[in-house]
């Protein structure tokens, strides 16, 4: 993997997970506990979003090779689900929570923050269907030790951004405003739009090749 399949990589992974988007979500979710709790809270969000990017860049290519599911087909999926969440980032507010989700937290126990800090918040709230297509994808494209090193740095990164976002979530929000957050998440949007076109073609040029020439 070279150096702009990296960056390519790092930048469409880091516009789908959405920092400044979890943070805005994390907020919500754990402003209703006290200060304590919101910090252990995001220490064990960011570690669950750590954990769920590595397994599916060690274990994604193992399960697709099980289920007998070709690159070509990976990407051409992954192309349309990351085409739905982009276009979801560029026309719609990003609230990363269908009604019900939000609905099954609205009554949440000051014990149940452990339970509330994996679900929903980690996943899908911040790892969703997008982020780990797209870590299950780059696995798979590029094996090998020292490319599956390269993809878990990058999930370091990314978890450790998340984690930081999540510590500054208050701070972030109240900055930013409303017209700040949707302007961040249109952009996040866009980048996230032009990589699905690239991983779409790519995987239609490969169950197609002759449409390739």
């Amino acid at each position: 993997m070279d150096l702009q399949a990296t960056l390519l990589f790092s930048t469409s992974l880091l516009a789908i997970v959405n920092p400044i988007g979890s943070a805005v979500l994390f907020a919500a979710m754990a402003g209703r506990f006290s200060p304590i709790v919101q910090r252990r809270m995001a220490d064990q969000s960011g570690t669950a979003v750590l954990i769920i990017l590595i397994v599916c860049a060690w274990l994604g290519r193992v399960l697709l090779q099980t289920l007998g599911i070709t690159v070509p087909m990976l990407q051409a999926a992954g192309g349309l689900i990351l085409l739905v969440n982009g276009m979801r980032m560029v026309l719609v507010e990003e609230t990363k929570l269908t009604a019900a989700e939000q609905d099954s937290v609205e009554e949440v126990s000051e014990t149940a923050w452990r339970t509330l800090a994996v679900v929903p918040i980690a996943i899908p709230g911040t790892v969703g269907a997008g982020s780990i297509t797209t870590v299950v994808i780059q696995a798979t494209t590029y094996p090998g030790w020292w490319n599956l090193a390269v993809i878990t740095g990058v999930a370091v990164v990314t978890a450790g951004l998340t984690w930081i976002s999540y510590r500054s979530a208050a701070p972030i929000a109240r900055r930013m405003g409303p017209i700040g957050l949707n302007i961040a998440t249109r952009v996040m949007g866009i980048l996230v739009t032009a990589t699905a076109f690239g991983l779409l073609g790519r995987g239609i040029g490969g169950l197609l090749p002759g449409l390739a020439h």
